[in-house]
């Protein structure tokens, strides 16, 4: 059955990121009956599954060994249609996507962020013996790639929007660092390796001392909380969710779960395991079954099957043949024919929540003399979210609306200072307002501020660019000032020019062109009326300030 659903978005717009919501229709999989859909495949060879994004390493119709991508709805009922997002074997220089071991004979590790990212270890072809790891953006581009490790050493340990772990180098180090967003980044932590795990900008690491973790804020460098979790090891293996904390003492040894807001560890079955939003799944190779392990409460639930999954020859087979989309997600698997299965986990996830956000500056200045051009953020959430951002004038009329959707845990703003009909807005202060609601329905979060805009369009009278009126007064030597206005009703700043006569009479007046200066016009002792094109704000006028065009006494001249 082939249905149109959940319709790819694009965002686009004019330059710097200014967008506007355009709709496409992607075709999509849906089992009759709303039952978990399943999509047949000639093969996968690595997959992960994050923020509704189904990622998959197959070959495309011609043979090619690629990346693609499938969306998966809330209710994990539909599939998109397979999007292929970059290559995936050996370039001419010998460079490719590191592979390991699988039933399939070799398989790319793949780890999703969520917000549409993915991870990989990339074997670099100019710089012999080197990897690094490249996080890969929808269209055919990625991030990282800076930092090269001997061949054979690079682990990326975890990854969660913009914020990952890296382990690798002779000796090993650990990288926790936040990939680059708009706006400039702290330096990354470098430290000895210890089992560890991201969520928002926290890196949650294994303490030296038996049981203990701690969580380091990746932007700040500064340990946020600790947790004693009982664990009778030095802890092996993290994964943070949220309010959940998974840890272990090896595959085969004790595992918990420590819970963040009851502060306290509850056991778990241990074995290789992916941790979901108040679940765990792991695969019994001995019985030949995905297990789903329901902790949601504080404890656990229930164990209950998911699927058959037959053992195959890898002893781990996490991102190999199954994998969980830890965003509020479902859980994915690859059976013995190669079909693709998405299966619901059934537990209540918890409600929406911001992770983490990178917020621009109070001001942009459109022309970019005194500040950034455009206004440029982004939040992350704990699911997959729409967005809707408005931004309201100083009167209260709303001036941009942008919208998202389709986009995974993230909400990506770029406003470029132009309204909705296409022009600029005024300059002055602006309000903005962003509601972000769960794609799954489960809440919603909204957050406000202002931004100061400049370099748009003037108001009258306005000469220092903030759609207050301005004063131009003449003193007894001859000086022109420009008095800038402020609210309310007061002034603040100023600029002069000298040179002028007794009885000149001065106003400002409003942008006549197109440079978004507000002109001001003078007339002289002599009855001639002068235009002077305007400063922004920038120097005060002189009478010779430009040669005039003509100069002829009743004539209106620009200078």
């Amino acid at each position: 059955m082939t249905v149109f659903v959940r319709g790819r978005t694009a965002l686009v717009g004019a330059a710097l990121g200014a967008t506007v919501l355009a709709t496409a229709a992607v075709p999509a999989t849906a089992t009759p009956g709303g039952a978990p859909a399943t999509v047949v495949t000639t093969g996968v060879r690595g997959l992960d599954f994050a923020g509704g994004r189904l990622v998959t390493a197959e070959r495309s119709g011609s043979g090619d060994a690629m990346v693609f991508e499938r969306r998966v709805s809330a209710d994990g009922v539909t599939v998109g249609a397979r999007e292929s997002r970059s290559y995936a074997g050996p370039f001419a220089n010998g460079a490719h996507f590191r592979t390991v071991p699988c039933d399939m004979g070799s398989c790319v590790e793949l780890v999703a962020s969520g917000h549409g990212d993915y991870g990989v270890v990339f074997v670099d072809g100019d710089d012999a013996g080197t990897e690094s790891v490249q996080f890969w953006r929808p269209g055919d581009s990625y991030h990282g790639g800076d930092v090269h490790y001997p061949e054979g050493t690079a682990k990326l340990v975890d990854l969660t929007a913009r914020a990952y772990v890296v382990n690798g180098g002779a000796p090993v180090k650990q990288r926790a660092d936040m990939y680059p967003s708009y706006h400039a980044n702290a330096a990354p932590i470098v430290r000895s390796p210890t089992a560890a795990s991201v969520w928002g900008t926290s890196l949650w690491a294994a303490a030296s001392t038996t049981g203990a973790l701690t969580a380091t804020d990746i932007e700040k460098n500064k340990v946020v909380e600790k947790a004693a979790t009982g664990a009778p090891c030095v802890i092996k293996e993290v994964r943070a969710v949220g309010r959940w904390v998974y840890w272990n003492c090896g595959t085969t040894g004790a595992a918990g779960v420590y819970d963040r807001t009851a502060k306290k560890s509850f056991t778990v079955p241990s074995g290789p395991a992916l941790v979901g939003d108040g679940y765990l799944v792991r695969h019994d190779r001995t019985a030949g079954k995905l297990l789903l392990t329901d902790f949601h409460t504080g404890k656990v639930t229930v164990t209950r099957v998911l699927a058959d999954l037959p053992a195959g020859k890898t002893a781990d087979q996490r991102r190999l043949t199954w994998a969980v989309d830890k965003f509020g997600g479902d859980i994915a698997y690859v059976d013995a024919a190669n079909s693709l299965h998405i299966v619901p986990s059934g537990v209540p996830a918890q409600p929406l929540a911001k992770i983490a956000s990178d917020v621009g500056d109070t001001f942009i200045d459109i022309k970019g003399v005194n500040g950034l051009e455009a206004w440029l953020s982004t939040w992350q959430f704990n699911k997959p979210v729409t967005w809707t951002y408005t931004v309201k004038d100083w009167t209260g009329r709303t001036v941009r609306t942008l919208k998202g959707a389709g986009s995974g845990t993230e909400a990506d703003v770029a406003w470029d200072g132009r309204t909705d009909a296409g022009g600029y807005t005024g300059n002055g202060r602006h309000a903005w307002t962003l509601k972000a609601t769960a794609e799954d329905g489960s809440g919603t979060y909204t957050t406000s501020g202002t931004i100061g805009v400049g370099g748009a369009v003037p108001g009258f009278h306005d000469q220092g660019g903030y759609s207050i009126g301005d004063l131009v007064t003449l003193n007894s030597s001859g000086s022109l000032t420009v008095q800038f206005g402020q609210t309310p009703g007061s002034f603040d700043g100023k600029k002069s020019g000298a040179g002028w006569l007794a009885g000149t009479l001065a106003v400002p007046f409003a942008d006549t062109g197109s440079d978004r200066c507000s002109e001001l016009l003078v007339r002289m002792p002599g009855g001639e009326l002068r235009q002077y094109a305007g400063r922004c704000g920038t120097s005060g006028y002189t009478p010779a300030w430009s040669t005039p065009r003509s100069a002829r006494a009743g004539s209106s001249t620009t200078y």
